[in-house]
């Protein structure tokens, strides 16, 4: 699904508040043309009016953002790409 070398106009996302500045930044970096990567375990949350934080998580991480607007990937596989 994904290549495993970077590109210039690759971003990996990592940070705080999945359902703000992150999906924000991903969706804003693939309306742009880049490809976006988040490395699993690599953003997080709190709990809100509608979903707790590790529920959001997973919404983002493992059914908003997949095959649509990013690659997620595991940790180990964003290091590797980072090595080279």
């Amino acid at each position: 699904m994904y290549k495993k070398e970077l590109r210039t106009k690759d971003y990996m996302i990592v940070g705080l508040q999945t359902n703000f500045c992150i999906d924000a930044s991903v969706k804003s970096a693939f309306e742009r043309g880049h490809r976006v990567i988040i490395p699993k375990g690599t953003n997080s949350t709190f709990d809100n009016n509608y979903m707790d934080g590790e529920t959001t998580y997973k919404y983002y991480n493992e059914m908003m953002w997949p095959k649509r607007f990013a690659d997620c990937i595991s940790l180990e596989e964003a290091i590797e790409m980072m090595e080279k």
